[in-house]
């Protein structure tokens, strides 16, 4: 029998099938934008993550707010917020951005430590035109923790009763203890933990706070950097999804831009957080954590942060300044 093999048409070759275009990333939405419209405060608190204080310098003119402002709506933003430092030590001028973020059909949000509130009738004179703008949230900060005796916090007291007779929606901001408001009806709920980072990385990250070998610290526990909901930008322009962790400058990119290229896999200690939060950044970066336990993952990422920067290491994204302590003054017994 004669092989015949080669008198059979070999079958057509097969085309290879398209394959499927990769998606572009969608554009990062954020629901809100929170101004740090300046580091100064009347306070300089142990656990304050941009290290505010009477004496730091930086904030936002009403023309930058209006700018910021303008982009979140622009950008698809549903809520801006004011907070610092304490954005009340710019009462007129937060006021008027407030008036305009309204305008632009913007919910708004403030955030206080109620220092103007030194009685009930100049609480209501602060806080009612901000009730006649119909602000969404103002959230007001206790100091429960830092003192011995919750009757100190008259100012949050006065603060919030003038809120609850405007008819102004608030939230306590309790950190470490819980504020003693039951007697006005406020159920303030769970304090929230202190963070150590910031002034707090310093102030308060010692003794048996020490509790977690650097190995257990494998995620962030507090920001979803792939979505972060809300991110908060300075008087610097810096957009942060975390204090002192940047994606981009608003004075430099406009919002929309930055958001629709964000990619946390592109940006360096960005991917090493999200992949496996300080421990894997300690790693990517070659750098030993620097002491056998820590108070919390904050504690060693703000380390390691801290560490990149000395060593001029992505100084573009551990911006800005401020959230290093590099503007805090000396303390007054230092002679330096």
């Amino acid at each position: 029998m004669s092989d015949l093999s080669h008198d059979v048409p070999s079958p057509p070759a097969r085309e290879a099938a398209p394959q499927p275009r990769p998606r572009a990333p969608q554009p990062l939405r954020l629901e809100a934008l929170h101004l740090l419209v300046t580091y100064r405060c009347t306070y300089a608190c142990d656990h304050c993550f941009v290290w505010g204080s009477p004496q730091q310098e930086g904030t936002m003119t009403l023309a930058q707010m209006h700018d910021v402002i303008g982009q979140a709506a622009v950008a698809g933003c549903s809520m801006v917020y004011f907070e610092g430092g304490e954005p009340m030590l710019a009462y007129p001028v937060v006021l008027a951005a407030a008036r305009h973020a309204r305008e632009a059909g913007l919910d708004v949000g403030v955030v206080s430590n109620c220092f103007w509130a030194e009685s009930l009738d100049d609480a209501l004179v602060w806080l009612a035109p901000f009730a006649e703008l119909g602000v969404a949230d103002l959230s007001l900060s206790s100091y429960a923790y830092f003192t011995e005796n919750l009757e100190d916090e008259t100012h949050l007291r006065h603060a919030v009763v003038a809120a609850q007779r405007l008819g102004l929606p608030i939230a306590v901001l309790e950190v470490g203890a819980p504020a003693a408001l039951a007697d006005l009806g406020v159920a303030c709920g769970e304090p929230g933990a202190i963070m150590y980072k910031g002034r707090a990385s310093e102030a308060l990250a010692a003794g048996e706070r020490l509790t977690r070998p650097p190995d257990t610290l494998t995620s962030c526990p507090y920001e979803d950097f792939a979505d972060p909901g809300r991110c908060h930008v300075g008087c610097d322009g810096n957009l942060m999804p975390c204090q002192g962790i940047s994606i981009g400058n608003l004075w430099q990119r406009p919002l929309a831009d930055i958001l629709s290229s964000y990619e946390p896999a592109s940006l360096p200690v960005v991917r090493q957080i999200a992949a496996g939060g300080p421990w894997e950044l300690a790693h990517a970066a070659g750098l030993e954590p620097a002491r056998p336990l820590y108070a919390d993952e904050c504690h060693l990422c703000y380390e390691l942060r801290c560490r990149l920067r000395v060593a001029g290491r992505h100084l573009e994204v551990l911006a800005p300044d401020q959230c290093y302590g590099v503007n805090e003054p000396p303390a007054a017994d230092d002679p330096s």
